[in-house]
């Protein structure tokens, strides 16, 4: 069905009174990005209930009343598959330079450099485009040696690449507890947990960083530019990634006082930034 944000907390109420076993809100017009604690204006709402004895009837019944009518709601069977081999499928293992991220079960090329990564609780499988223009960046520009900051980090896979890649340090820092306890998990099981620093921003050090990576999203950027910019040393390099198309130039103008900023790399609705900061600014 089709729901307004208004509307969000109450239908979902009603669905799982009804007997939901979940409940979704999904985009359904031209604005991928989510701001936490909010619904898009128009959201496409699916909700899931288990197969049983007249189940179908009850729903196609529910759907006519009065309440729900507002919201042109469906109701269709989902076909019995093999729900753990569909959810591998959607997660193959995916090169980017000389790196390859790959889930437990994905088999990836004999010698390859591999970040091993299954999906979870926190942001950062390699599938999302955002990732991808930061894992290329990363590619690109990690020689051996660097100390890298992730800030937003999430899963690790941007401060795990690195070191992968080369990187002799790196710091991840985010807002979520739970997203660092999985960086944590995820950096030891890639063998560089000696080497990941991981931190809330309240706590972290401020170490000047050979690169900074921030795949976040771009109000937040905005507001960190003074902030990132004194953590990146004179001629280091800034990646800025979570930003839409129409967006790059309010988040360029809010780098541009410290870094001389280069070509725009974009990828499907998403852009990254990057550029080289300016000594003495």
């Amino acid at each position: 069905m089709t729901v307004p944000a208004a509307m969000g907390e109450t239908v979902e109420t009603r669905l799982q009174a009804a007997g939901a076993e979940c409940v979704s809100f999904l985009e359904m017009g031209d604005d991928p990005v989510f701001t936490a604690g909010q619904l898009w204006e128009s959201s496409r709402c699916q909700a899931l209930f288990a197969q049983a004895p007249g189940r179908e009837a009850y729903l196609h019944a529910l759907i006519e009343g009065e309440q729900w009518q507002p919201y042109q709601p469906t109701v269709q069977p989902v076909a019995e598959q093999d729900w753990v081999a569909t959810t591998q499928a959607a997660f193959p293992a995916r090169a980017f330079g000389r790196l390859w991220v790959a889930p437990g079960w994905a088999a990836t090329p004999p010698g390859a450099a591999v970040l091993r990564l299954d999906p979870g609780q926190a942001f950062g499988t390699g599938a999302h485009p955002t990732t991808g223009l930061c894992l290329r960046f990363l590619d690109a520009h990690i020689h051996g040696g660097e100390m890298l900051t992730d800030y937003g980090c999430g899963s690790g896979i941007l401060a795990i690449a690195a070191l992968l890649l080369g990187a002799g340090q790196a710091l991840g820092v985010d807002t979520d507890s739970v997203a660092l306890r999985v960086a944590a998990e995820n950096a030891q099981r890639n063998g560089v947990a000696e080497r990941l620093h991981l931190a809330l921003p309240d706590a972290a050090p401020t170490p000047q960083a050979d690169l900074l990576v921030a795949n976040i999203l771009a109000e937040p950027l905005i507001s960190l530019a003074p902030l990132l910019a004194r953590q990146v040393r004179p001629h280091g390099r800034i990646a800025l990634s979570g930003l839409l198309h129409h967006q790059e130039t309010a988040v360029g103008h809010a780098y541009a006082p410290y870094f001389a900023l280069g070509p725009v790399q974009r990828e499907e609705d998403w852009s990254l930034l990057s550029g080289r900061r300016t000594p003495g600014v």
